[in-house]
C-alpha cells in the first residue's frame, strides 16, 4: 500500500493552501506600514533606533490579532478556482485588517476617553500598550469567531461579519465602561486612563487579561447559536444575547477564582496602589482560564 498517493484534488488543495499562504504574509507584511500609518510613525525608527519597546508589544499583538482573523478566513472549504479562492481570502483579509483597526480605534476614542493610546505608546509608555495590545487581540480573536461561526463566502456572509463585528465592540465596550466605572468607584472618582497615563503596567495587566476572557466568552457564544441564512436578524440577537451572558459569567467566575487563588492578597492594594505585576499577571491568567474553558465546554 503507498503511503503517499496525491491525486488531482489533493494537488489542487496544495495549491490552494500555497496560494493562502502567500497571501497570509503579503497581510502580516503590510499590517507593520499600517501601523505605522495609524501612529504615525516610521516603525523602522521606533523599532530599531528608539528601542521603543512599547511600540514593539502593540505592534506584536496587532500580527497576532490579524493571523487570528486570517484562520477564521482561510479556514473551510477551498474555492472552486483560484480565483474565487484569492478573492475570497483577499476580500475577508482586508475587511479583517480595517476592522481591527476600526475596533482599536473605537476602543480609544470612545471608551478610553482621556488617554490618547497611539501617543502614549509612541512615547514609550508600556501600560498604554498592553492596553492597546489587550483591545487588538481581543478583536482578532471576536473576528476569527464570527468569521468562522459565518458559513458563507458571499457578499451576505461578509455584511455579517460587518454586523457582529459591531455588536462585539458594543458589547466590549461595555466590559471597559465597567472596568472604569469599577476603578472610579474605588478610588474616589479617579480615571483608570489617569493610571494607564502614570505608567502603571500592573492595571494594565489586569485589563489585558480581562478583555481576552471576555473576547473568549463572546467565541464560544458562537458555538451555541447555530448561523441560519434564513433567520440572520434573530440568529444575530441570540448570538448577541448568548455573548452577553457569557461574558458576564465569565466576569462573575473569574471573581470567584481570583479570591480563591489570591485568599490572603489584598488585591487591590497591591495591583492598585502597588503595582504589583505578578499579582496581576495571576488575575490576568484566570481570566484568560476561565474564557478558555467556557471555549472548551461551548464553541
Amino acid at each position: 500500500m503507498d503511503l503517499i498517493n496525491f491525486t488531482a484534488v489533493d494537488a489542487y488543495v496544495y495549491q490552494i493552501i500555497l496560494i493562502n499562504l502567500v497571501i497570509v504574509v503579503g497581510l502580516l507584511s503590510g499590517l507593520r506600514f499600517v501601523t505605522g500609518v495609524v501612529a504615525n510613525v516610521n516603525s523602522a525608527e521606533e523599532l530599531a533606533a528608539r528601542d521603543n519597546y512599547a511600540f514593539g508589544v502593540a505592534m506584536a499583538a496587532g500580527i497576532v490579532a490579524l493571523a487570528l482573523m486570517l484562520t477564521g478566513a482561510v479556514s473551510g472549504e477551498v474555492g472552486d478556482t483560484y480565483v474565487s479562492e484569492i478573492v475570497s481570502v483577499l476580500a475577508y483579509g482586508v475587511l479583517g485588517v480595517i476592522l481591527i483597526k476600526i475596533g482599536r480605534l473605537a476602543q480609544d476614542k470612545l471608551v478610553l476617553t482621556g488617554i490618547r493610546i497611539q501617543d502614549e505608546i509612541k512615547s514609550g509608555n508600556l501600560a498604554a500598550a498592553l492596553v492597546d495590545a489587550g483591545n487588538t487581540l481581543a478583536t482578532g480573536l471576536v473576528l476569527r469567531a464570527v468569521m468562522l461561526w459565518v458559513e458563507s463566502d458571499t457578499l451576505n456572509g461578509l455584511l455579517v461579519v460587518l454586523a457582529a463585528f459591531v455588536i462585539t465592540q458594543l458589547l466590549m465596550a461595555l466590559v471597559s465602561k465597567y472596568r472604569l466605572i469599577i476603578y472610579a468607584g474605588r478610588h474616589d472618582g479617579e480615571s483608570l486612563q489617569s493610571a494607564f497615563v502614570a505608567g502603571k503596567v500592573a492595571l494594565a495587566i489586569r485589563f489585558f487579561g480581562h478583555m481576552i476572557g471576555v473576547a473568549l466568552a463572546i467565541t464560544a457564544a458562537s458555538g451555541v447559536v447555530a448561523y441560519q441564512t434564513e433567520n440572520l436578524i434573530v440568529a444575530l440577537l441570540a448570538w448577541a444575547g448568548i455573548a452577553l451572558l457569557f461574558s458576564v459569567l465569565v466576569s462573575l467566575v473569574a471573581s470567584i477564582a481570583r479570591n480563591a487563588v489570591l485568599y490572603g492578597v489584598d488585591v487591590v492594594e497591591e495591583v492598585d496602589n502597588q503595582n504589583n505585576i505578578g499579582v496581576a499577571a495571576i488575575e490576568a491568567s484566570i481570566s484568560i482560564s476561565i474564557g478558555l474553558f467556557f471555549v472548551a465546554l461551548f464553541a
